[in-house]
């Protein structure tokens, strides 16, 4: 029996090692492999951003221009803070309202004993976040743009 396992395992080592030089011997010099012509390759749309992100030029920090592609970085910004207090189902409306109306902006709920505290918005420049401030402070009393390590993307913000 043990004889028989040995003469398996050598076996289909022996058939993946052949196997290994035959792919290897379709490699052209410049390691650009060999694809048949009735062969389809189906990537994920994601990659092209991966690999362009690696292409571009790379443009560090939120001022300043921006390059073709765009990026996504964190770093310190500032944030609308929409509503503070212990009562965690007036912040859970709160938060609802918010999402209900403004559908393209994140919301951020954090607790901190015992305070919930709704924080809307990612932006890089106090001036940002207090033009989005005077258009929420009609609709949120206690309302504040308060500093905070946001998220700013870069992505196509053009489109």
């Amino acid at each position: 029996m043990s004889l028989m396992l040995a003469f398996r395992s050598s076996f289909f080592t022996g058939v993946f090692a052949l196997a290994s030089v035959a792919g290897y011997a379709q490699m052209r010099v410049d390691n650009v492999p060999v694809v048949p012509h009735n062969v389809i390759l189906h990537a994920d749309p994601r990659l092209a951003l991966v690999t362009a992100y690696y292409e571009a030029p790379k443009n560090y920090g939120f001022s300043g221009g921006s390059n073709a592609y765009g990026s996504i970085s964190s770093g310190k910004g500032f944030r609308v803070m929409i509503y503070s207090g212990t009562d965690r189902n007036k912040a859970n409306a709160a938060k609802a309202d918010f999402m209900r109306r403004y559908p393209g902006i994140r919301v951020y709920m954090t607790y901190s004993l015992p305070q919930y505290r709704i924080k809307v918005g990612d932006y890089a420049t106090r001036a940002e976040a207090a033009a989005f401030y005077r258009e929420l402070s009609s609709l949120y009393s206690p309302c504040m743009v308060v500093p905070d390590i946001v998220e700013i993307n870069t992505f196509r913000k053009n489109d």
